[in-house]
């Protein structure tokens, strides 16, 4: 427990000073632990990969205190603590304001991340930083940054079964240090209260069988007459030698009356992944879980994992082994994941130290609840005088889901494709306090806005793509999600639930 000697010490150096309670429980859960402070409570980030930090926490966060977001091209930095708004013409001076104003004490403790703004930036930001036209005005209006930074963080330590209440205290010239803090440990017992006297445990109950269902009931934004005739318009610009690969996608929508949460309860169960996430601002809600980092910034040590090649898994040890084998024998997607690569390792390089970049893992399965994947890793020390929003900028978006060359991919595809991409295609990220970075590619996800839920899906077209096929690895991507998406209607909307 940060004691009130520690605080007045830190209070004296910084302007936000974080309070920390821990305690041990076996009887809480992170999906309790959400549901139990759901009036405050603005996202949940969590992870299922072995060799990760990451897999060991769950991070709630709590009242948001500053929020960063994009509106008219104008960045505003929204104090909402203090009742203040600021307008500025960028992205990474609303950050650094934001960083400034605040001023934090970073948290000592060893867990990942350590507090800052969390929420999305859009493929459609693009358009910031390269020669992209925007997207034509729509339906669904989403500003393309949103990032909030929460007041409280609670971590969950899912080996020792600890929980980290961390409530970060704004110091204030007109109020006395002593109040600050006493009010400060109200709120922490106030949480912990909240937590642990919050007995009613029935609506968390999930059936131990999931029913499945084999039909598609999503509507498209595409045409697939007209999807196909674009397949064949990027062939033609790859035989032009305009560009080796662009991935188009379409768009599926469907009214649903589940909320944002009970559909990150099912896609938890039934699709875990390295990076799962729910986020809930004002009138949108965010679910996902994503295979793959778009870039990760720690202690100056830069990362991405190109993601390219995909098979099923098998229904035993043998045939799994016989799936991977046959993936990496695919010439088609070896040749697709090596430019991948190259891709990675020219956005690292652009803002890397000479010589650091290199390929620590070259094509490893990667093996998930429902998939296989060829995943590598690309690495590179960050350059000094280079900052980490710098560097996400330079890796933004990746190019899994844009295309090679980027820049030109990404053209086409704004000529081609119906509609704005919003969040597909983009970056779930979260930018701390201490300057380090986490951030996934914004795919297997859902947007819900006012009761209307969005799936984006694409594939990789390449020279020697059939219309057909890649027509149908949308819909099969679609449909992942379309299955989460059924089955939370069918568990939530039947009262048949019963404890897993």
């Amino acid at each position: 427990m940060t004691t009130y000697e520690e605080f007045l010490k830190d209070a004296g150096n910084h302007r936000t000073v974080p309070v920390i309670e821990s305690f041990s429980t076996d009887l809480l859960t992170p999906v309790q632990m959400f549901h139990s402070l759901k009036d405050e409570a603005v996202y949940m980030l969590e992870s299922q990969e072995p060799e990760s930090a990451w897999s060991n926490f769950s991070f709630i966060g709590l009242d948001p205190m500053v929020e960063i977001r994009e509106t008219g091209r104008q960045f505003t930095v929204h104090d909402l603590e203090r009742g203040s708004r600021l307008t500025l013409p960028s992205f990474k001076e609303a950050f650094e304001e934001t960083l400034g104003r605040l001023e934090v004490k970073i948290p000592e403790m060893d867990i990942p991340f350590k507090g800052g703004g969390v929420g999305y930036i859009s493929y459609d930001a693009i358009s910031d930083y390269e020669p992209v036209p925007r997207a034509p005005e729509e339906a669904v209006q989403i500003a393309n940054y949103h990032l909030l930074f929460c007041r409280s963080l609670l971590v969950y330590n899912h080996n020792s079964k600890e929980i980290h209440i961390i409530h970060f205290a704004r110091v204030d010239d007109d109020r006395d240090n002593g109040e600050i803090y006493e009010e400060s440990m109200e709120t922490i017992e106030r949480i912990r209260t909240h937590l642990l006297h919050d007995s009613d445990l029935s609506d968390l109950l999930l059936p131990t069988v999931l029913p499945m269902t084999s039909a598609f009931d999503l509507e498209s934004n595409y045409e697939k007459g007209k999807f196909l005739s674009d397949v064949e318009k990027i062939k033609e610009y790859i035989e032009a030698g305009d560009i080796l690969q662009a991935v188009l996608s379409q768009r599926f929508h469907k009214k649903t009356e589940r909320s944002g949460f009970e559909l990150y309860r099912v896609l938890r169960k039934v699709n875990p992944s390295p990076y799962m996430y729910y986020l809930k601002f004002n009138g949108l809600e965010v679910i996902g879980s994503s295979p793959e980092r778009q870039l990760q910034v720690q202690d100056g040590n830069l990362e991405i994992h190109p993601i390219a090649g995909t098979r099923k898994r098998g229904a035993t040890k043998e045939e799994d082994d016989r799936l991977a084998r046959e993936l990496l024998e695919d010439e088609k997607e070896i040749a697709e994941h090596r430019m991948l690569v190259d891709l990675a390792r020219n956005d690292i390089g652009r803002v890397a130290e000479y010589g650091s970049v290199s390929v620590s893992e070259y094509m490893v399965i990667g093996r998930f609840s429902r998939v296989m994947h060829i995943i590598s890793k690309v690495r590179g020390r960050l350059n000094r005088g280079v900052s980490p929003i710098d560097a996400f900028i330079s890796s933004f978006p990746a190019g899994t889901l844009s295309g090679a060359p980027k820049v030109r991919a990404m053209q086409i595809l704004r000529e081609l494709e119906p509609t704005a991409r919003n969040l597909y295609g983009g970056s779930i990220l979260y930018l701390g306090f201490d300057g380090n970075i986490d951030s996934c590619i914004t795919i297997r996800t859902m947007t819900l806005v006012d009761q209307n839920l969005y799936i984006q899906a694409g594939a990789g077209v390449v020279a020697d793509s059939d219309p057909e096929s890649e027509y149908q690895e949308t819909i099969n991507k679609a449909s992942a999600l379309e299955q989460t998406v059924h089955l939370t209607e069918k568990i939530f909307s039947d009262g048949n639930i019963l404890k897993v």
